[in-house]
């Protein structure tokens, strides 16, 4: 029937489709002339078969049309028939990434997949890739899943070429492998009767998939040395006239790295990694496996299929010595055994008894429980629907979050409008875990979890002074508890920006219990065995802040201390209440208690505290001169005494933490409720020894290069601490550093001149003349022998190569080459010659520019003094981007103006 001719026509047409050169044979003119039939009945039944969805339809002009499920297997799926356009069928594809849909399946592949996505995004034709597993783990697959992905994200053009060679076919021809890849010229061998271009050639623009590559051996790795280098192929015959081609290289062996390949060759692949075998899998990672591989099937038999739960868990214990392919082939084995039985009938209904023998002998089953209804899989179903049903727990947080990303859009992303809606949201979570859920058969399992939280809480009530009550171990408890049945990540949601918005809005609303869930997740990971995400940031964040579990962080740490029965401790309660914060803490001391106790309580408070913004100690009576020479010399944080405190003083010093005001501000304020006795003090000899790193265009490189100073340090008797450069050239702020801190010395790419303290530049700290000065800087904390080995870490870390490298994650001999002809730019446009120190001040900086504008993070830089500079520099600011070319041509980036005033800075010196 032409009907049928029709859809098995376009069904291999559309296999191969390339949405960007759509042709005749997708019209109803070009199918009635392939098939020689009437153009009009071709148009009849083409619009018949749309309806039945089974065609799509882009009524462009011409009108076209594809098979759907061929371009849905493809490529992605599709959400209706018809379509204006193909830019409007391509916006389907805006959220779909193939492996992201991946780790979905395969949860613990999760950091070696964000690798490969990261190798396959790098700019100029992505990075070497080796993909190391036993036989049957994936690596195929995953090969084919990065082949479309560079498609569907048009990393490569539809019509690109996809080569595999499997090197295992030449294991006793070596020297065939090779000429078959590289090609050969005409004589090079016995045989050679004509040039052939090989493998390399043929993959041209595409991607070349080398399959067992132990097999090619020394020679062989050598050969592609020139081309990881160069991007040449010389043919077996020919030495001077290569051929320069675009291949992405993947590479996959089941050999171990260390023994099979040259250390020349390993070390040329950027990006390694390995697929761990089923049975180093987790029970849910291999019943996602089962799930996926009998939708597949489904969808090949054209029949509904009826599976037993018994039959789901032995083939998710199976543990096969072929990994997938064999868990692949027991699933098509067990389906062929029962249609074989059920021929006849319309569903196919699997048994324990449809398994093979291999599965029921090798299948790990050691509880067995209550049979459950048993699932159908039909032509409708998805994978997402199945792996769902195993784990209700996942839909009731998935719920829960939908609702949070739905209110939160409804407000315009505007965190302060939709607050109480959100919270409701995230209380009714936690309410339905603790009280609507029955876990009387997995007590020992709960009892395990609640112990484990309670001891948590208990560490970090030690440390942070938390007010941990019995309902925030309980809630977190069984929160964990249905969390840890399931593991899902934040890619599973469809409004990823919604959601990392909320996040940020969160923090940002919420900072200080935002901090310490930060590090009670830390801790849930290390002793809990819990993996969680950033939406488990949302709902505890928002849930412990209704708790009151802490005291504000981040401010300064003010303190009550009176004489006698409560009275500190009514001031205290007075002030947090009409406050609504816990501003003020309390201690109540006997009347003869002696002013050393009093400095010893306060001693005891900071080591339990985090003081590190300042202490503030109220006290009633008594003489503050005598306190405070007790304990500067143990504590090593600025401090405020004030006498005679009152509930109006306490009220006063409480809303002033809270609005975050400095210790000048609060002495003011104070001074005004009465006559008060008020003295600030310092640490003294206890100050930590510090080594500040600065860098001109801002804290980002100061944090790294301050990370890459104390990879040289043996231990920590000098803290290393970054500082913003500016913030260096205010005296206020220089005052409070040394006040702080004991300052040895500046590293840093610029002088920031301040008197007193020594500078070092980055660029020359191998200098003989400054490694004399920075052994002197550490003589004041480390021994002759542990300078000896700074300085030999400093050699090795500090070359301009090493300190790219650590300031970024690109190529840095590439990137130094690229840097190298913007800076020659540079100075043929302005007509001047930088300074040593100004080009490596612009190495550090811009390699660390790319990498930012390649993840997208934000520079920012205050807008008004952004246009003020611009309209007095704007034709040196155009010369500069002009000089950026190299850069923008080789890493597709756009060089934001405010980076365009940094480099201004760092050449001029202007403010």
């Amino acid at each position: 029937m032409l009907k049928d001719e029709i859809l098995h026509y376009l069904d291999k047409e559309t296999k191969t489709v390339n949405l960007e050169e759509l042709d005749d044979k997708f019209t109803a003119g070009g199918i009635a002339k392939a098939l020689n039939a009437k153009r009009n009945t071709v148009s009849l039944y083409l619009n018949q078969l749309t309806n039945e969805e089974k065609l799509v339809k882009i009524e462009t002009r011409p009108v076209h049309f594809l098979h759907r499920s061929s371009f849905e297997k493809e490529n992605y799926k599709l959400k209706k028939s018809v379509y204006q356009s193909v830019t409007k069928l391509e916006q389907e594809n805006s959220n779909q990434d193939l492996l992201k849909r991946f780790v979905q399946i395969n949860p613990s592949l999760k950091e070696s997949i964000e690798r490969v996505r990261a190798a396959v995004l790098y700019p100029n034709g992505g990075l070497p890739l080796l993909i190391n597993g036993e036989s049957g783990t994936g690596k195929s697959y995953l090969v084919s899943l990065i082949n479309r992905f560079c498609r569907t994200h048009k990393l490569i053009k539809k019509s690109a070429p996809f080569i595999t060679i499997n090197c295992a076919q030449y294991a006793d021809n070596p020297e065939l492998l090779t000429s078959n890849l590289f090609g050969y010229k005409k004589g090079a061998f016995t045989g050679a009767d004509e040039d052939h271009e090989g493998a390399f050639v043929e993959a041209d623009g595409g991607i070349l998939f080398l399959d067992e590559v132990h097999r090619l051996g020394p020679k062989g790795q050598e050969k592609l040395f020139t081309y990881l280098d160069q991007g040449i192929v010389y043919p077996v015959g020919e030495t001077k006239k290569g051929k320069r081609v675009h291949v992405r290289l993947c590479f996959a062996t089941t050999e171990d790295l260390d023994t099979s390949f040259l250390t020349t060759f390993t070390r040329r692949i950027p990006v390694k990694i390995t697929l761990p075998p089923l049975s180093q899998r987790s029970k849910e990672e291999r019943l996602n496996l089962v799930y996926t591989l009998f939708n597949n099937e489904q969808k090949k038999i054209a029949k509904p299929l009826s599976i037993s739960d018994q039959v789901l868990d032995m083939l998710a214990n199976y543990q096969p010595t072929g990994n997938i392919g064999d868990l692949k082939n027991a699933i098509k084995l067990t389906i062929a055994r029962a249609n074989a039985d059920q021929k006849d009938n319309e569903t196919i209904t699997l048994t324990a008894y449809n398994l093979p023998l291999d599965v029921l002998s090798k299948s790990k089953v050691e509880v067995y429980h209550p049979s459950s209804k048993p699932i159908m899989i039909t032509n409708e179903t998805e994978v997402d629907d199945l792996i769902e049903r195993n784990f209700p727990e996942k839909k009731i947080f998935l719920n829960s979050l939908n609702k949070l990303l739905k209110v939160y859009e409804q407000s315009d992303d505007n965190l302060a409008e939709c607050e109480s809606k959100l919270k409701q949201i995230v209380y009714q979570l936690f309410d339905s875990l603790l009280f609507e859920k029955n876990n009387s058969d997995h007590i020992p399992l709960l009892s395990y979890v609640i112990d484990g939280v309670n001891h948590l809480f208990e560490q970090m009530k030690t440390a942070y002074q938390l007010k941990i009550s019995n309902n925030a171990v309980y809630a977190v408890s069984y929160y964990l508890f249905e969390r840890q049945k399931f593991q899902w990540s934040s890619e599973e949601i469809k409004n990823q920006k919604a959601l990392m918005k909320l996040n940020k809005d969160v923090r940002q609303r919420y900072l200080d219990i935002y901090v310490y869930v930060t590090k009670l997740i830390n801790l849930i990971k290390t002793n809990l065995d819990i993996e969680l995400n950033e939406v488990d940031y949302i709902f505890l964040t928002i849930y412990l802040n209704k708790l009151e579990i802490i005291t504000k962080t981040g401010l300064i740490k003010a303190i009550v201390i009176a004489h006698g029965y409560a009275t500190a401790g009514s001031i205290a309660n007075v002030v947090n209440r009409l406050l609504g914060a816990h501003t003020l803490d309390a201690f109540d001391m006997p009347i003869n208690v002696s002013t050393q106790e009093i400095a010893d309580k306060i001693i005891d408070y900071t080591e339990n505290n985090d003081v590190t913004h300042g202490l503030i100690i109220l006290v009633d009576m008594g003489s503050l001169k005598e306190i405070e020479t007790l304990f500067p010399r143990q504590i090593n944080a600025p401090i405020l005494l004030i006498n005679n405190v009152s509930t109006l003083l306490a009220l006063t010093v409480g809303e002033s933490i809270l609005k975050k005001r400095n210790f000048r501000k609060i002495s003011q304020l104070v001074k005004q409720t009465g006559e008060i006795e008020i003295k600030l003090t310092y640490p003294e000899t206890s100050k930590q020894k510090v080594i500040l790193t600065t860098c001109y265009s801002g804290i980002g490189t100061a944090t790294h290069v301050a990370r890459l100073l104390e990879r040289c340090l043996p231990n920590k008797k000098i803290k290393i601490v970054p500082y913003d450069f500016q913030a260096l050239k205010d005296t206020h702020e220089v005052g409070i550093i040394k006040k702080m801190y004991e300052v040895v010395g500046i590293i840093g790419t610029e002088n920031p001149s301040i008197n007193g303290i020594d500078f070092i530049y980055l660029e020359q700290i191998l200098s003989d003349k400054d490694t004399a000065k920075l052994s002197d800087w550490l003589k004041t904390a480390f021994s002759n022998q542990e300078i000896e080995t700074i300085l030999n870490n400093l050699v090795k870390n500090f070359s301009l190569e090493q300190t790219i490298n650590m300031v970024t994650i690109l190529d840095a001999p590439k990137v130094i080459e690229n840097i190298t002809i913007f800076i020659q730019e540079l100075e043929r446009r302005f007509s001047i010659t930088l300074s040593s120190q100004k080009k490596f001040t612009l190495y550090v900086h811009v390699s660390y520019l790319i990498e930012r504008l390649i993840r997208k993070e934000a520079n920012n830089i205050n807008p008004e003094f952004e246009e003020r500079f611009a309209q007095k520099y704007q034709r040196e600011l155009d010369e500069i981007d002009v000089a950026f070319n190299v850069i923008k041509e080789n890493y597709s980036v756009k060089i934001p103006k405010s980076e365009l005033i940094y480099i201004d800075q760092i050449i001029f010196n202007r403010q």
